[in-house]
């Protein structure tokens, strides 16, 4: 059994990276989860865009992978909720569909690339390399 490391509101003095899986496939959210916690991530999950906002609201974090059908408060809204944040997030959309024309529009919402589901992990990985700044990432 894999034991994902989370942390709490006290920890902002760590540097390891954090990530938040918002997903409403509690399977699948586990499964990405278990991909970063392997790359010693720190994993936060929300089943919805309003649980997700919360979540931003009472951590830093670093990475979010959002499901284009989130249930709810949906995919656009909760990539425009974010854009307002002061802060540098990085936003992957994913879906089962992804065409170009799809993946322009999220990219114009403020997403920084779109995935298809399921991700692959070497693809995942391929991508987290490139957008992790030389310094990593830092805790704000």
């Amino acid at each position: 059994m894999t034991t994902q490391r989370r942390a709490g509101p006290g920890d902002t003095w760590r540097r390891t990276p954090r990530v938040l899986i918002i997903d409403d496939d509690a399977g699948y959210r586990a499964q990405l989860a278990g991909m970063f916690v392997n790359w010693q991530w720190d994993v936060f999950e929300a089943s919805s865009g309003r649980e997700a906002l919360d979540t931003l609201e009472r951590h830093a974090i670093n990475l979010v992978l959002l499901d284009a059908a989130s249930q709810g408060m949906g995919c656009p809204d909760v990539l425009a909720a974010i854009q307002v944040r002061p802060h540098d997030l990085r936003i992957i959309v994913m879906g089962t569909v992804m065409t170009e024309k799809l993946r322009i529009d999220w990219r114009s919402r403020g997403a920084m690339d779109c995935l298809v589901k399921p991700i692959e992990l070497r693809t995942l990985s391929a991508l987290l390399v490139a957008f992790t700044p030389p310094s990593g990432f830092a805790d704000s």
